[in-house]
Protein backbone atom coordinates (compact mmCIF):
# COMPACT_ATOMS: atom_id res chain seq x y z
CA UNK A 1 0.00 0.00 0.00
CA UNK A 2 1.63 3.36 -1.16
CA UNK A 3 1.32 5.99 1.16
CA UNK A 4 0.02 9.24 0.34
CA UNK A 5 1.87 12.35 1.11
CA UNK A 6 0.74 15.85 1.88
CA UNK A 7 2.04 18.32 -1.39
CA UNK A 8 1.58 21.33 0.69
CA UNK A 9 0.27 22.67 3.62
CA UNK A 10 -3.77 22.71 4.37
CA UNK A 11 -5.51 26.20 4.93
CA UNK A 12 -7.92 27.05 7.61
CA UNK A 13 -10.48 28.09 4.88
CA UNK A 14 -9.60 24.31 3.93
CA UNK A 15 -11.50 22.90 6.80
CA UNK A 16 -14.09 26.07 7.93
CA UNK A 17 -14.69 26.58 4.09
CA UNK A 18 -15.85 22.99 3.27
CA UNK A 19 -20.03 23.24 1.82
CA UNK A 20 -20.80 20.37 4.59
CA UNK A 21 -19.34 22.46 7.37
CA UNK A 22 -21.28 25.77 5.94
CA UNK A 23 -24.26 23.69 5.40
CA UNK A 24 -23.62 22.27 9.00
CA UNK A 25 -23.76 25.65 10.62
CA UNK A 26 -26.50 27.10 8.49
CA UNK A 27 -29.24 24.40 9.53
CA UNK A 28 -27.86 24.65 12.81
CA UNK A 29 -28.09 28.82 13.29
CA UNK A 30 -31.82 28.17 11.37
CA UNK A 31 -32.70 25.48 13.76
CA UNK A 32 -32.86 28.09 16.81
CA UNK A 33 -33.20 31.39 14.76
CA UNK A 34 -36.21 29.63 12.15
CA UNK A 35 -38.22 28.61 15.19
CA UNK A 36 -38.11 31.54 17.68
CA UNK A 37 -36.24 28.85 19.75
CA UNK A 38 -32.84 30.33 21.48
CA UNK A 39 -29.89 28.70 21.84
CA UNK A 40 -29.51 28.85 25.81
CA UNK A 41 -26.67 26.44 27.37
CA UNK A 42 -25.99 28.20 30.44
CA UNK A 43 -27.30 31.13 32.97
CA UNK A 44 -23.88 32.99 32.87
CA UNK A 45 -23.30 35.32 30.13
CA UNK A 46 -20.72 38.49 29.51
CA UNK A 47 -22.06 41.64 28.20
CA UNK A 48 -21.61 40.56 23.85
CA UNK A 49 -24.16 38.11 24.66
CA UNK A 50 -21.55 34.99 24.74
CA UNK A 51 -22.58 31.95 27.31
CA UNK A 52 -20.20 30.51 29.44
CA UNK A 53 -19.62 26.76 30.08
CA UNK A 54 -16.51 24.67 31.42
CA UNK A 55 -15.11 22.13 29.23
CA UNK A 56 -13.21 18.84 29.24
CA UNK A 57 -11.49 17.58 26.18
CA UNK A 58 -10.97 13.47 26.10
CA UNK A 59 -7.88 12.03 25.08
CA UNK A 60 -7.46 10.53 21.81
CA UNK A 61 -4.00 10.87 19.82
CA UNK A 62 -4.71 12.13 16.39
CA UNK A 63 -8.31 11.76 16.77
CA UNK A 64 -7.82 15.73 18.02
CA UNK A 65 -8.24 17.43 15.03
CA UNK A 66 -11.98 16.23 15.75
CA UNK A 67 -11.95 18.08 19.05
CA UNK A 68 -10.83 21.57 16.65
CA UNK A 69 -13.83 21.26 15.06
CA UNK A 70 -16.27 20.22 17.64
CA UNK A 71 -14.87 23.87 19.73
CA UNK A 72 -15.37 25.64 16.59
CA UNK A 73 -18.94 25.19 16.36
CA UNK A 74 -19.80 26.15 20.03
CA UNK A 75 -17.51 29.36 19.49
CA UNK A 76 -19.26 30.55 16.06
CA UNK A 77 -22.70 29.56 17.88
CA UNK A 78 -21.67 32.54 21.03
CA UNK A 79 -20.00 29.86 23.38
CA UNK A 80 -17.07 30.67 25.20
CA UNK A 81 -15.41 28.69 28.41
CA UNK A 82 -14.58 29.28 31.86
CA UNK A 83 -11.94 26.31 32.96
CA UNK A 84 -10.77 23.88 30.76
CA UNK A 85 -9.46 20.72 30.65
CA UNK A 86 -8.16 17.71 29.20
CA UNK A 87 -5.83 14.59 28.30
CA UNK A 88 -3.59 13.52 25.75
CA UNK A 89 -4.77 15.18 22.48
CA UNK A 90 -7.45 16.89 24.59
CA UNK A 91 -4.85 17.93 26.83
CA UNK A 92 -3.05 19.88 23.38
CA UNK A 93 -6.51 21.68 22.13
CA UNK A 94 -6.86 23.20 26.58
CA UNK A 95 -3.88 23.92 25.88
CA UNK A 96 -3.93 25.89 22.49
CA UNK A 97 -7.23 27.58 23.81
CA UNK A 98 -6.23 28.87 26.83
CA UNK A 99 -2.65 30.37 25.70
CA UNK A 100 -4.18 31.72 21.97
CA UNK A 101 -4.50 35.64 22.86
CA UNK A 102 -2.80 35.45 25.59
CA UNK A 103 -1.04 39.31 25.70
CA UNK A 104 1.51 40.92 28.22
CA UNK A 105 0.40 43.38 30.66
CA UNK A 106 3.08 45.13 33.24
CA UNK A 107 4.75 41.60 32.76
CA UNK A 108 1.83 39.52 33.21
CA UNK A 109 0.33 37.35 31.35
CA UNK A 110 -3.54 37.69 30.51
CA UNK A 111 -6.07 36.22 28.30
CA UNK A 112 -8.75 37.19 26.66
CA UNK A 113 -11.69 34.50 26.91
CA UNK A 114 -14.26 36.99 24.77
CA UNK A 115 -12.30 35.99 21.31
CA UNK A 116 -13.10 32.79 19.13
CA UNK A 117 -10.08 30.91 19.14
CA UNK A 118 -10.40 27.44 17.99
CA UNK A 119 -10.17 28.67 13.96
CA UNK A 120 -6.46 30.43 15.05
CA UNK A 121 -5.80 26.76 17.21
CA UNK A 122 -6.73 25.16 13.61
CA UNK A 123 -3.98 26.67 11.90
CA UNK A 124 -1.59 25.80 14.16
CA UNK A 125 -2.16 22.36 13.53
CA UNK A 126 -2.45 23.62 9.87
CA UNK A 127 0.76 24.31 10.28
CA UNK A 128 2.19 21.02 11.67
CA UNK A 129 3.21 18.24 9.93
CA UNK A 130 2.19 15.48 13.05
CA UNK A 131 5.01 13.20 11.19
CA UNK A 132 7.63 15.42 12.65
CA UNK A 133 6.42 14.58 16.17
CA UNK A 134 7.62 10.73 15.20
CA UNK A 135 10.99 11.57 16.42
CA UNK A 136 12.48 8.59 16.95
CA UNK A 137 15.10 6.56 15.55
CA UNK A 138 14.80 6.18 11.20
CA UNK A 139 13.79 2.65 11.46
CA UNK A 140 11.48 2.77 14.52
CA UNK A 141 9.75 5.62 12.31
CA UNK A 142 9.92 3.58 9.41
CA UNK A 143 8.05 0.78 11.04
CA UNK A 144 5.75 3.12 12.93
CA UNK A 145 4.36 4.25 9.73
CA UNK A 146 4.10 0.72 8.03
CA UNK A 147 2.75 -0.85 10.64
CA UNK A 148 0.12 1.62 10.96
CA UNK A 149 -0.71 2.57 6.91
CA UNK A 150 -0.34 -0.45 5.49
CA UNK A 151 -2.88 -2.91 6.74
CA UNK A 152 -0.76 -5.80 5.01
CA UNK A 153 2.67 -4.92 6.48
CA UNK A 154 2.44 -7.71 9.85
CA UNK A 155 2.04 -10.29 6.75
CA UNK A 156 4.50 -9.08 4.57
CA UNK A 157 7.32 -9.21 7.42
CA UNK A 158 5.98 -12.70 8.60
CA UNK A 159 6.71 -13.79 4.79
CA UNK A 160 10.23 -12.39 4.94
CA UNK A 161 10.73 -14.05 8.37
CA UNK A 162 9.12 -17.71 6.61
CA UNK A 163 11.10 -17.29 3.88
CA UNK A 164 14.81 -16.63 5.75
CA UNK A 165 13.93 -19.25 7.74
CA UNK A 166 13.40 -21.67 4.53
CA UNK A 167 16.16 -20.44 2.65
CA UNK A 168 18.85 -21.20 5.66
CA UNK A 169 16.88 -24.68 5.92
CA UNK A 170 17.32 -25.27 2.02
CA UNK A 171 21.15 -24.31 2.09
CA UNK A 172 21.90 -26.54 5.22
CA UNK A 173 20.57 -29.15 3.04
CA UNK A 174 22.19 -28.70 0.28
CA UNK A 175 25.35 -28.72 2.34
CA UNK A 176 24.66 -32.52 3.65
CA UNK A 177 23.34 -33.61 0.13
CA UNK A 178 26.11 -31.91 -1.77
CA UNK A 179 28.86 -33.03 0.40
CA UNK A 180 28.06 -36.55 0.18
CA UNK A 181 27.64 -36.40 -3.34
CA UNK A 182 31.14 -34.76 -3.92
CA UNK A 183 33.16 -38.34 -3.26
CA UNK A 184 31.04 -39.72 -6.50
CA UNK A 185 30.78 -36.40 -8.49
CA UNK A 186 33.58 -33.48 -8.83
CA UNK A 187 30.79 -30.58 -10.09
CA UNK A 188 29.31 -31.81 -6.70
CA UNK A 189 31.97 -30.51 -4.56
CA UNK A 190 32.08 -26.88 -6.49
CA UNK A 191 28.47 -26.62 -5.88
CA UNK A 192 28.47 -27.45 -1.91
CA UNK A 193 31.15 -24.75 -1.63
CA UNK A 194 28.91 -22.49 -3.17
CA UNK A 195 26.28 -23.89 -0.72
CA UNK A 196 28.73 -23.60 2.12
CA UNK A 197 29.58 -19.72 1.04
CA UNK A 198 26.00 -18.89 0.89
CA UNK A 199 24.83 -20.63 3.74
CA UNK A 200 27.89 -18.52 6.01
CA UNK A 201 26.36 -15.24 4.00
CA UNK A 202 22.97 -15.43 5.18
CA UNK A 203 23.90 -16.56 8.76
CA UNK A 204 25.89 -13.23 8.81
CA UNK A 205 22.85 -11.43 7.24
CA UNK A 206 20.41 -12.67 9.92
CA UNK A 207 23.23 -12.38 12.95
CA UNK A 208 23.93 -8.77 11.79
CA UNK A 209 20.08 -8.02 11.56
CA UNK A 210 19.45 -10.06 15.05
CA UNK A 211 22.21 -7.75 16.48
CA UNK A 212 20.68 -4.26 15.24
CA UNK A 213 17.14 -5.62 16.60
CA UNK A 214 18.73 -6.28 20.07
CA UNK A 215 20.83 -2.63 19.73
CA UNK A 216 17.00 -1.26 18.88
CA UNK A 217 15.69 -3.05 22.18
CA UNK A 218 18.95 -1.36 24.25
CA UNK A 219 18.50 1.94 23.01
CA UNK A 220 14.76 1.59 23.66
CA UNK A 221 15.51 0.69 27.46
CA UNK A 222 18.07 3.51 28.00
CA UNK A 223 15.66 5.96 26.49
CA UNK A 224 12.96 4.61 29.11
CA UNK A 225 10.99 2.28 26.98
CA UNK A 226 9.86 4.84 24.29
CA UNK A 227 10.52 4.83 20.95
CA UNK A 228 9.97 8.61 20.19
CA UNK A 229 11.36 10.90 22.18
CA UNK A 230 8.96 13.26 22.13
CA UNK A 231 11.16 16.33 21.76
CA UNK A 232 9.62 18.03 19.09
CA UNK A 233 6.55 17.94 20.21
CA UNK A 234 7.87 19.79 23.71
CA UNK A 235 9.70 22.52 21.44
CA UNK A 236 6.56 23.26 19.25
CA UNK A 237 4.40 24.02 22.13
CA UNK A 238 6.57 26.08 23.96
CA UNK A 239 7.59 28.01 21.17
CA UNK A 240 4.04 28.26 20.83
CA UNK A 241 3.52 29.28 24.46
CA UNK A 242 6.14 31.58 24.18
CA UNK A 243 5.27 33.10 20.90
CA UNK A 244 1.35 34.02 23.15
CA UNK A 245 3.37 35.57 25.98
CA UNK A 246 3.23 32.63 28.33
CA UNK A 247 7.00 32.04 29.49
CA UNK A 248 6.34 30.41 32.49
CA UNK A 249 3.89 27.88 35.06
CA UNK A 250 3.07 31.53 36.44
CA UNK A 251 1.83 32.97 33.09
CA UNK A 252 0.19 30.21 32.29
CA UNK A 253 -2.23 30.32 35.59
CA UNK A 254 -2.92 33.75 34.99
CA UNK A 255 -3.81 33.40 31.70
CA UNK A 256 -6.18 31.03 32.74
CA UNK A 257 -7.89 32.99 35.42
CA UNK A 258 -7.71 36.44 33.76
CA UNK A 259 -11.70 37.36 34.38
CA UNK A 260 -14.31 37.89 31.79
CA UNK A 261 -15.44 41.14 31.36
CA UNK A 262 -18.74 41.91 31.87
CA UNK A 263 -19.84 38.25 33.19
CA UNK A 264 -22.94 38.15 34.55
CA UNK A 265 -25.99 35.65 35.77
CA UNK A 266 -29.01 36.01 33.71
CA UNK A 267 -32.96 36.14 34.54
CA UNK A 268 -34.17 36.11 37.55
CA UNK A 269 -31.11 34.33 39.50
CA UNK A 270 -29.67 36.35 42.24
CA UNK A 271 -26.27 33.70 42.80
CA UNK A 272 -22.90 35.33 42.86
CA UNK A 273 -20.39 34.89 40.39
CA UNK A 274 -17.80 35.87 42.41
CA UNK A 275 -16.33 32.84 42.71
CA UNK A 276 -16.16 31.91 39.02
CA UNK A 277 -12.54 31.95 38.26
CA UNK A 278 -11.18 30.14 35.03
CA UNK A 279 -8.40 27.50 35.51
CA UNK A 280 -6.96 25.24 33.26
CA UNK A 281 -5.65 21.46 34.42
CA UNK A 282 -4.09 18.58 32.01
CA UNK A 283 -4.19 15.35 33.71
CA UNK A 284 -1.03 13.12 33.55
CA UNK A 285 -0.09 9.75 35.23
CA UNK A 286 2.91 9.78 37.86
CA UNK A 287 4.24 5.80 37.97
CA UNK A 288 6.71 6.09 40.41
CA UNK A 289 4.38 7.36 43.03
CA UNK A 290 1.62 5.86 40.83
CA UNK A 291 -0.94 8.66 41.02
CA UNK A 292 -2.61 10.74 38.67
CA UNK A 293 -1.37 14.55 38.79
CA UNK A 294 -3.40 17.32 37.52
CA UNK A 295 -1.20 20.12 36.47
CA UNK A 296 -0.79 22.77 36.77
CA UNK A 297 -2.01 22.58 40.15
CA UNK A 298 0.21 20.07 41.13
CA UNK A 299 2.95 21.44 40.09
CA UNK A 300 4.21 22.51 43.56
CA UNK A 301 4.96 18.68 44.49
CA UNK A 302 7.52 18.57 42.24
CA UNK A 303 9.62 21.51 42.71
CA UNK A 304 9.68 24.67 45.15
CA UNK A 305 9.47 27.26 42.11
CA UNK A 306 6.96 26.26 40.02
CA UNK A 307 8.85 28.22 37.08
CA UNK A 308 11.57 25.91 37.43
CA UNK A 309 9.52 23.18 35.09
CA UNK A 310 7.70 24.93 31.87
CA UNK A 311 4.15 24.84 31.04
CA UNK A 312 5.06 23.22 28.17
CA UNK A 313 6.48 19.85 29.85
CA UNK A 314 2.86 19.63 31.73
CA UNK A 315 1.47 19.03 27.66
CA UNK A 316 4.09 16.86 26.91
CA UNK A 317 4.15 14.62 30.29
CA UNK A 318 0.16 14.45 29.35
CA UNK A 319 0.50 12.73 25.97
CA UNK A 320 3.64 10.54 26.63
CA UNK A 321 2.15 7.35 25.19
CA UNK A 322 3.45 4.66 26.33
CA UNK A 323 5.50 2.59 24.25
CA UNK A 324 5.08 5.15 21.71
CA UNK A 325 6.82 8.51 23.28
CA UNK A 326 9.42 8.44 25.99
CA UNK A 327 7.91 9.16 29.65
CA UNK A 328 8.54 12.88 30.73
CA UNK A 329 10.65 13.12 33.50
CA UNK A 330 10.96 15.77 36.75
CA UNK A 331 14.32 14.96 38.28
CA UNK A 332 15.62 16.67 41.36
CA UNK A 333 12.60 16.73 42.93
CA UNK A 334 13.15 18.44 46.58
CA UNK A 335 11.91 15.36 48.79
CA UNK A 336 12.95 16.28 52.66
CA UNK A 337 11.76 19.46 52.40
CA UNK A 338 9.34 20.12 54.35
CA UNK A 339 6.44 22.00 52.61
CA UNK A 340 7.15 18.94 49.87
CA UNK A 341 6.66 16.33 52.15
CA UNK A 342 3.07 18.04 53.34
CA UNK A 343 2.26 18.76 50.10
CA UNK A 344 2.32 15.22 48.75
CA UNK A 345 1.08 14.19 51.99
CA UNK A 346 -2.13 16.96 51.39
CA UNK A 347 -3.01 15.91 48.04
CA UNK A 348 -1.79 12.68 47.59
CA UNK A 349 -2.31 10.94 50.84
CA UNK A 350 1.80 9.73 50.14
CA UNK A 351 3.98 10.29 53.80
CA UNK A 352 7.64 9.34 53.83
CA UNK A 353 8.10 7.75 50.23
CA UNK A 354 8.51 11.06 47.68
CA UNK A 355 10.53 10.21 44.91
CA UNK A 356 13.50 12.00 43.53
CA UNK A 357 12.17 11.65 40.31
CA UNK A 358 8.59 11.58 38.64
CA UNK A 359 8.19 9.63 35.89
CA UNK A 360 4.88 10.16 33.71
CA UNK A 361 3.42 8.61 30.83
CA UNK A 362 -0.32 9.61 28.98
CA UNK A 363 -3.14 10.63 31.28
CA UNK A 364 -5.31 8.64 29.79
CA UNK A 365 -3.88 5.56 31.41
CA UNK A 366 -5.71 6.52 34.93
CA UNK A 367 -8.35 9.28 33.23
CA UNK A 368 -8.57 10.22 29.44
CA UNK A 369 -11.94 12.14 30.36
CA UNK A 370 -11.79 13.90 33.55
CA UNK A 371 -15.40 15.34 33.94
CA UNK A 372 -14.96 14.68 37.75
CA UNK A 373 -13.19 17.80 38.10
CA UNK A 374 -15.74 20.17 37.73
CA UNK A 375 -17.75 18.12 40.02
CA UNK A 376 -19.04 20.63 43.08
CA UNK A 377 -21.27 18.47 45.50
CA UNK A 378 -22.14 21.88 47.18
CA UNK A 379 -23.72 23.33 44.08
CA UNK A 380 -27.61 22.40 43.77
CA UNK A 381 -28.71 24.45 41.10
CA UNK A 382 -25.84 24.82 38.74
CA UNK A 383 -25.00 28.30 36.65
CA UNK A 384 -23.40 27.06 33.75
CA UNK A 385 -22.91 23.22 32.57
CA UNK A 386 -19.67 21.14 31.91
CA UNK A 387 -19.51 20.29 28.59
CA UNK A 388 -17.70 16.83 27.76
CA UNK A 389 -16.48 16.03 24.00
CA UNK A 390 -16.22 12.33 23.60
CA UNK A 391 -13.96 10.90 21.14
CA UNK A 392 -15.26 6.98 20.22
CA UNK A 393 -13.47 5.39 18.09
CA UNK A 394 -16.11 2.15 18.48
CA UNK A 395 -18.50 4.31 17.11
CA UNK A 396 -19.25 4.14 13.56
CA UNK A 397 -21.13 7.83 11.96
CA UNK A 398 -24.69 7.77 11.13
CA UNK A 399 -25.35 5.55 7.64
CA UNK A 400 -22.41 3.78 7.74
CA UNK A 401 -22.50 0.28 7.31
CA UNK A 402 -20.97 -1.85 10.04
CA UNK A 403 -20.79 -4.88 7.69
CA UNK A 404 -18.41 -3.47 5.70
CA UNK A 405 -16.41 -1.06 8.10
CA UNK A 406 -15.99 -2.58 11.31
CA UNK A 407 -13.14 -4.61 11.52
CA UNK A 408 -12.90 -8.11 14.00
CA UNK A 409 -11.13 -6.25 16.64
CA UNK A 410 -13.60 -3.37 16.91
CA UNK A 411 -16.66 -6.00 16.96
CA UNK A 412 -18.48 -7.40 19.72
CA UNK A 413 -17.91 -10.54 18.84
CA UNK A 414 -14.49 -11.39 21.13
CA UNK A 415 -14.03 -15.41 19.56
CA UNK A 416 -13.08 -12.98 16.28
CA UNK A 417 -10.36 -10.88 18.03
CA UNK A 418 -6.83 -11.06 17.24
CA UNK A 419 -4.53 -10.58 19.73
CA UNK A 420 -3.72 -6.92 19.80
CA UNK A 421 -7.33 -6.42 19.64
CA UNK A 422 -7.25 -8.70 22.94
CA UNK A 423 -4.42 -6.65 24.51
CA UNK A 424 -6.21 -3.15 23.25
CA UNK A 425 -9.52 -4.25 25.11
CA UNK A 426 -7.94 -4.86 28.35
CA UNK A 427 -5.82 -1.86 28.03
CA UNK A 428 -9.54 0.24 27.15
CA UNK A 429 -11.12 -1.18 29.65
CA UNK A 430 -8.03 -0.44 32.18
CA UNK A 431 -8.39 3.11 31.40
CA UNK A 432 -11.67 4.05 30.81
CA UNK A 433 -12.85 2.52 33.93
CA UNK A 434 -12.30 5.25 36.31
CA UNK A 435 -14.07 7.97 34.31
CA UNK A 436 -17.14 5.63 33.56
CA UNK A 437 -17.76 4.61 37.59
CA UNK A 438 -17.64 8.62 37.66
CA UNK A 439 -20.26 8.61 35.29
CA UNK A 440 -22.23 5.95 36.41
CA UNK A 441 -22.70 7.40 39.71
CA UNK A 442 -23.23 11.27 37.98
CA UNK A 443 -25.08 10.57 35.50
CA UNK A 444 -27.03 13.76 35.14
CA UNK A 445 -23.08 14.65 33.63
CA UNK A 446 -24.48 12.58 30.49
CA UNK A 447 -25.95 15.64 29.39
CA UNK A 448 -23.33 17.66 28.84
CA UNK A 449 -21.38 14.84 26.84
CA UNK A 450 -21.26 15.28 22.74
CA UNK A 451 -19.59 12.05 21.34
CA UNK A 452 -17.61 12.63 18.04
CA UNK A 453 -17.99 8.80 15.80
CA UNK A 454 -14.82 7.93 14.70
CA UNK A 455 -14.66 4.15 14.28
CA UNK A 456 -11.94 3.73 11.31
CA UNK A 457 -9.38 6.34 12.22
CA UNK A 458 -6.31 5.25 14.01
CA UNK A 459 -5.88 7.24 16.54
CA UNK A 460 -1.73 6.30 16.18
CA UNK A 461 -2.19 7.56 12.70
CA UNK A 462 0.60 10.53 12.54
CA UNK A 463 0.85 10.24 9.00
CA UNK A 464 -2.86 11.55 7.67
CA UNK A 465 -3.31 12.81 4.31
CA UNK A 466 -5.49 15.95 4.49
CA UNK A 467 -8.02 14.59 3.31
CA UNK A 468 -8.57 12.71 6.35
CA UNK A 469 -8.22 15.41 8.63
CA UNK A 470 -10.74 16.91 7.18
CA UNK A 471 -13.09 13.87 7.12
CA UNK A 472 -12.10 13.95 11.13
CA UNK A 473 -12.80 17.93 11.97
CA UNK A 474 -15.70 17.38 9.81
CA UNK A 475 -16.93 14.95 12.02
CA UNK A 476 -16.28 16.81 14.93
CA UNK A 477 -18.43 19.51 13.22
CA UNK A 478 -21.38 17.50 12.92
CA UNK A 479 -21.16 16.19 16.55
CA UNK A 480 -21.16 19.30 18.17
CA UNK A 481 -24.10 20.58 15.82
CA UNK A 482 -26.24 17.34 16.90
CA UNK A 483 -25.46 18.14 20.72
CA UNK A 484 -26.51 21.58 20.78
CA UNK A 485 -29.85 20.69 18.69
CA UNK A 486 -30.46 18.31 21.66
CA UNK A 487 -29.22 19.69 24.85
CA UNK A 488 -31.91 21.17 27.18
CA UNK A 489 -30.52 23.72 29.86
CA UNK A 490 -33.83 23.52 32.05
CA UNK A 491 -33.66 19.80 31.97
CA UNK A 492 -30.08 19.51 32.89
CA UNK A 493 -30.41 22.25 35.82
CA UNK A 494 -33.56 19.99 37.13
CA UNK A 495 -31.10 16.64 36.74
CA UNK A 496 -28.90 18.22 38.63
CA UNK A 497 -31.19 19.65 41.19
CA UNK A 498 -32.52 16.27 42.02
CA UNK A 499 -28.92 14.72 42.24
CA UNK A 500 -28.29 17.18 45.04
CA UNK A 501 -30.96 15.96 46.88
CA UNK A 502 -30.63 12.42 46.43
CA UNK A 503 -26.75 12.92 47.84
CA UNK A 504 -27.79 15.58 51.11
CA UNK A 505 -30.55 13.19 51.99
Amino acid sequence: MSIQRNKEKPTVADFTGMKEVRDCLTELQQHFNGNNKKLQVSDVVDDKGHQYVNLVQKGGGVLGVALVGYTYVLEQMGIRFIRLAGTSAGAINTALMTIIGAKKENGIAKGDKVKAKSEEVLGEICNLNFFDLVDGHPVARWMIRNVITDENFSKIVSRWCMRAVLILLALFAGDIVFTGLASKFPWAGVVSMICYLLTGFHILVLLCILFYILYLVKRLKNAGFGINPGDFFYDWMKKLMIDNGVENTTDLRNVASTPVPGLKITGERTDSIDDLQGDVTFITSEIVSQNKIEFPLMAELFKKNINDVHPAGFVRASMAIPIFFESYFIDEIPATDPHIAALWKDMLGVEGDIPATARFVDGGVLSNFPLNLFYNPHIDMPRLPSFGIDLDDEKLPAGTKVEEDAPDDCSNKPQQWSFGGYLYRIFNTVRFYYDKDFLIKNAFFKKGIGTVPLKGYNWLNFFMTNEQKKEMFLQGVRAAADFLKNFNWDEYKSKRVEMYKKVTQ
